[in-house]
């Protein structure tokens, strides 16, 4: 059987992809959040350019486990952080975002 994609099911593809101007602008919302937020700010100060364990950051931001968690998620859904090898290091974007705010 022959599958017809319909209009509606052409305007619901092309919904997915992002435009270079709505990327800029949801990269620039995301550093807002980040910039905006001190806990988030100390994450990344804290994780640096040598990175640290999850108990080194957990100890030095002196987060409850639930803001730790939640921050954490964020940074690591958003690509500022990574983590490799039992370390939390900053990504390219991290460190760009890094040198900004904190």
């Amino acid at each position: 059987m022959h599958d017809e994609i319909d209009e509606l099911d052409d305007y619901f593809a092309s919904k997915g992809e992002v435009t270079e101007g709505e990327a800029v602008k949801l990269e620039h919302m995301m550093m807002e959040k980040v910039s905006v937020n001190p806990a988030r700010r100390k994450l990344l100060r804290i994780v640096g350019i040598f990175g640290k364990t999850e108990e080194q950051l957990k100890e030095e931001s002196e987060l409850t486990d639930f803001f730790y968690k939640f921050h954490m998620d964020f940074l690591l859904k958003e690509g500022l952080l990574k983590f490799e090898d039992g370390m939390y290091r900053l990504t390219d974007s991290g460190i760009s975002l890094h040198d900004s705010v904190c």
